[in-house]
């Protein structure tokens, strides 16, 4: 009698075999690929890891020529499911010939079972035999004979539910991503690939619309009276109870009243306490966004270090909705076992000698429990076994957290003054831990106390400092992985496991990047999202995803067929496919626009800068009839500047125009300036702010600056006044004005460099007494 179990992952199955061999397995190569061969209870037992999914879904060969298929076709074409790791099946096929039965053992969650019934499908064309799962939360010894004790059916349901993601996904993202790709290369060239995914795009659409508000905040102005009190030697703050004041008039008149007040008087003094209860049992979604927000690593990241700790046995299965334990859950044991360990050692000590309640939460998967540690380990067998950065610290966590939801809550003391100066309201708060509770434990939530001074009502305290402050409010702050999760969880999208390669997948296709904690929207990502959600805005929404979420569960719950799942789903995608190609032309042209001003603005001796009418690229443009500089929008933006006739023109990025030009021109190689929009530069009046002159020093005849004067074909020092007197500028070599002045007449130091000879510092002023002398 054979039995043949197939497993996730090698490293999974090479932990299974071991504990049902007690440590006697040999491994074999099937195909190439490692099995674990033992005996038990008289039967030969063989495991094997796959790796993840080993077929997927596409569409037939006929539907690969992008520009000769229909995109929409792709929403009613029927995907073909495909062996896409051949050497695993071959060896699945090779295991099942001698196969007496078959246990499915992969990871208990949607994906987990249907690479289950992938293989179970592959092994099926081998013979018949009995199919059976075996279903544990983690890879402790306990629990894995536990499962192989007691064997279930694999559930038919659960698997469908993964099937039912991959068609709808599969149909949506190919559909729209070859429509909105196809669509924008036919007024742009481009050979990028514009991604559109149904999971990915409201994603990133959470991003762009922080992004947005961002781009269009309009700060104000607001002022606040704050003050520094003083009692016995301790100094606090306060403010005024208006807070924010919007009017700078009303302000003042606080100000003005309250000046030359050093006394107030405490009013009011409220104490209360205010405890803090310890956190939930840690979920998926928990876990990542702590993961996220304490250690600075992605989604994506944390998800694979816990992956592995899971795999190797110190924690329980990491892919999980659940937050509360179920009654009879094991804690003594897991806490006799933490005690051994010195970080932990104190806390597991008070958690032994009372009732161990943990604070559950409301959220029930009904499938693993939260995620928890299952064995005791120090940091060095940690890093030994998983070589991935920050591994310790994410299992210190799990088991800080696990602790912390069991200990008792945290205890602050809360306290509000209400301080008079003169009649004027001012309010101070202060808050004092007063007693710990799982925060010794979880050391992650720290608190920001704020010390206040032991007064009583009707003391008078010292006032120090009395300011009027002027301040702007701020524009949103972007967006953390943390706080993206918590926006994807609340409205659907993804999964536990899937959510954090939705967020990986945008930061791979540049539509954002993570710097530090926060996500920075790139600008290929915000045309993208700009676009679709003025022509399609229900593309980037996460209503019509959660609905597809919600189909998806309905499959695992038995709610719905997969083919009524599958009908239902894509008749929604129809309708967004539908907006999609209505909303084609504004998509298009917003898309391709930037795609073309983006190209423009790379041609530095062309580009100007941004139309101010419609926002597009301006650029010089030459005809035979001669030149002018034109709006990339055109026809539909006609704004346009006339140039010079003549002379060459180069681009000053580093000028600014204080009429508003986009952009100033040198002309004829520095004949004169050309203020886009404007004209000439030396007809405005504001030239002498734009073009500062070059002061050189006091003339000696009339006493005004003498300033450096240039011409198309020579350079002269004159009086500004003009009342006659000059001197010549060196021309030869290269010639630097020094900011160093001449002891005797004040005038700045010329240094002059030419080929072949040392460089000379001398003064310019033909009636210096040091003139032309080597001075430095």
């Amino acid at each position: 009698m054979t039995t043949v179990v197939f497993a996730e992952k090698n490293k999974a199955a090479a932990k299974i075999a071991a504990i049902l061999s007690r440590g006697d397995s040999k491994r074999i190569y099937v195909n190439d690929l490692p099995v674990y061969a033992f005996t038990r209870d008289g039967s030969d037992w063989k495991i094997m890891g796959l790796a993840g999914h080993i077929t997927s879904y596409d569409f037939d060969p006929s539907y690969k020529d992008w520009r000769g298929v229909d995109p929409g076709s792709l929403l009613v074409a029927e995907p073909q499911k495909r062996i896409t790791k051949v050497n695993y099946a071959n060896a699945v096929m090779s295991l099942a010939k001698e196969a007496d039965n078959l246990v499915l053992a992969c990871d208990y969650d949607r994906e987990g079972e249907n690479i289950g019934f992938e293989a179970r499908d592959i092994a099926g064309k081998m013979g018949k035999f009995p199919v059976k799962r075996a279903r544990f939360s983690s890879l402790s010894a306990k629990e894995v004979n536990s499962a192989f004790d007691n064997l279930v059916e694999p559930d038919t349901n659960l698997a469908m539910s993964a099937e039912a993601r991959q068609i709808l996904d599969l149909k949506m993202g190919a559909a729209f991503t070859r429509f909105v790709t196809l669509s924008v290369r036919e007024k742009a060239r481009t050979k990028d690939i514009l991604s559109i995914g149904p999971c990915q795009t409201p994603t990133c659409g959470f991003v762009y619309e922080r992004e947005k508000a961002i781009r269009n905040f309009k700060p104000e102005d607001f002022w606040k009276i704050e003050a520094l009190f003083d009692f016995n030697g301790i100094q606090f703050e306060g403010q005024h109870r208006k807070g924010n004041m919007r009017n700078p008039e009303e302000a003042a008149a606080i100000s003005k009243k309250l000046e030359g007040c050093n006394s107030a008087k405490v009013v009011v003094r409220k104490v209360r306490e205010q405890p803090t209860n310890p956190p939930y049992p840690l979920n998926t979604n928990e876990f990542l966004k702590r993961a996220s927000k304490y250690f600075s690593v992605s989604p994506d990241k944390a998800l694979e270090i816990a992956e592995q700790l899971y795999l190797s046995g110190f924690i329980s299965y990491p892919r999980t909705e659940t937050n509360r334990y179920e009654d009879g859950h094991d804690f003594k044991s897991m806490l006799v076992s933490l005690h051994k360990l010195d970080d932990y050692r104190d806390f597991v000590s008070r958690l032994l000698e009372r009732e161990i309640i943990p604070r559950n939460g409301k959220k029930d998967g009904h499938d693993h429990p939260p995620i928890h540690p299952i064995k005791a380990a120090s940091k060095a067998e940690i890093e030994k076994s998983v070589r991935l950065p920050n591994a310790w610290d994410v299992y210190d966590m799990v088991v800080r957290h696990y602790l912390a939801n069991l200990m008792q809550q945290a205890m602050f003391e809360k306290t509000r003054l209400e301080i008079h100066v003169k009649d004027e309201p001012f309010d101070s708060k202060g808050s004092v831990l007063r007693e710990k509770g799982w925060m010794e434990v979880y050391p992650y939530e720290t608190s920001m106390e704020k010390l206040l001074p032991s007064v009583k009502e009707g003391d008078t305290v010292g006032v120090n400092e009395l300011k009027n402050t002027k301040s702007a409010t701020s524009p949103p702050k972007r967006l953390t992985e943390a706080e993206l999760l918590t926006l994807m969880d609340k409205h659907g999208i993804g999964t536990k496991a899937t959510a954090p390669s939705h967020i990986e997948t945008n930061k791979k296709r540049g539509y954002f990047e993570t710097k530090g904690k926060t996500i920075n929207m790139l600008d290929t990502g915000y045309t993208l999202m700009d676009a679709l959600g003025s022509s399609v805005p229900i593309l980037i929404q996460p209503e019509i995803r959660a609905r597809i979420e919600a189909l998806i569960q309905e499959v695992e719950d038995g709610k719905k067929s997969l083919d009524e799942a599958l009908d239902e789903g894509v008749v929604l995608i129809k309708r967004m496919y539908g907006q999609l190609t209505a909303g084609k032309q504004e998509m298009v042209s917003r898309i391709a626009g930037t795609i073309q001003d983006e190209k423009i603005a790379e041609d530095k001796k062309n580009y100007i800068g941004t139309c101010d009418q419609c926002g597009r690229a301006l650029k010089i443009i030459s005809t035979d009839k001669g030149r002018f500089v034109g709006c990339s929008g055109y026809p539909d933006c006609r704004n346009t500047h006339p140039l010079p006739r003549q002379g060459t023109l180069d681009v000053m990025r580093s000028r600014e125009c204080k009429m508003g030009s986009p952009s100033v021109l040198k002309v004829g190689g520095g004949k004169y300036f050309w203020a886009v929009g404007v004209g000439p530069c030396f007809t405005c009046e504001k030239q002498k702010e734009c073009y500062p002159p070059t002061v050189i020093g006091k003339c000696p005849q009339c006493g005004k600056d003498m300033i450096l004067i240039e011409t198309a074909k020579s350079k002269f020092v004159g009086c500004l006044e003009k009342c006659g007197f000059t001197c010549s500028y060196p021309t030869k070599g290269r010639v630097t004005l020094r900011d160093e002045v001449c002891e005797d007449c004040g005038w700045r130091i010329v240094r002059v460099k030419e080929t072949g000879s040392d460089a000379r510092h001398f003064c310019i002023n033909k009636r210096c007494s040091k003139k032309f002398r080597n001075l430095l």
